[in-house]
């Protein structure tokens, strides 16, 4: 029986305090703010957070902007 790959992906990152390539332990996957996707965990050695910045942006869909419909009238900007 085959098992997919995805279901025991460990992701990896470089820790800085151990300098050295490791897994990333309590991985939590992260949306910045600038929309990239990231991973966030702690370093199984010595306990410091490791950052994995992953490739492309996440999927975002633009709020849909609201015209001003032809029912509503126009608004004067005449003083009075």
């Amino acid at each position: 029986m085959k098992h997919r790959a995805s279901q025991f992906f460990m992701p990896e990152g470089y820790c800085v305090k151990c300098k050295a390539k490791k897994e990333i332990v309590d991985a939590v996957e992260e949306t910045m703010k600038n929309g990239r996707k990231a991973i966030k965990g702690k370093c199984p050695t010595c306990g410091t957070v490791m950052f994995k910045i992953l490739g492309g942006k996440a999927a975002t869909m633009p709020a849909p902007v609201a015209a001003p419909t032809a029912s509503e009238p126009a608004k004067s900007s005449s003083a009075s």
